[in-house]
């Protein structure tokens, strides 16, 4: 029987978030995710595989598709197979969480132009997956009140409202 202790394979760093999968079969995944304060999970998707998040200890921002909140330790989301979805550790402290995968993922897309800079604090932010030209979001990091603009690259930037 395999077991693993999280306390046993707990890691965080400044430079990113820390991704582990302690365990995994033919048909599922058990991932483990580390996150400093404000560091992400980057939107993406799988086309043929649900995930399953459940938050151990700290705070999030989760998108999943075209909705985000904000869910604490003891709270469980849910990414149904071809959702975009990512994270942001919203809260002041260290965040760790596990997901599960089934069935195993044979692919992973990470979603261009999914991500605008807070003017203020220069947080990277993630955007919902329907997200138009006006559209308001708030920092996570600072609360500012900000406004999505068109980008000359694609996607959009962002601006004090």
């Amino acid at each position: 029987m395999e077991s693993i202790k999280l306390d046993e394979i707990r890691e965080f760093s400044s430079e990113k978030l820390i991704k582990k999968q302690p365990l995994k079969t033919d048909k599922v995944v058990y991932n483990t995710f580390f996150l400093k304060p404000f560091q992400i999970l980057p939107f993406h998707r799988h086309p043929a595989t649900d995930e399953v998040f459940h938050i151990i200890e700290g705070q999030g921002e989760f998108t999943v598709g075209n909705e985000q909140k904000i869910v604490s330790a003891g709270a469980t989301v849910y990414g149904p197979a071809a959702t975009f979805h990512g994270i942001i550790n919203s809260g002041q402290k260290e965040m760790a969480m596990i997901s599960v995968q089934a069935p195993k993922p044979v692919e992973t897309e990470f979603k261009e132009n999914a991500t605008v800079i807070c003017p203020v604090c220069k947080q990277e932010l993630i955007i919902k997956d329907n997200a138009g030209a006006g559209d308001e979001m708030v920092c996570a990091r600072c609360g500012a009140h900000l406004l999505l603009m068109p980008s000359d690259k694609g996607g959009f930037t962002a601006q004090q409202a």
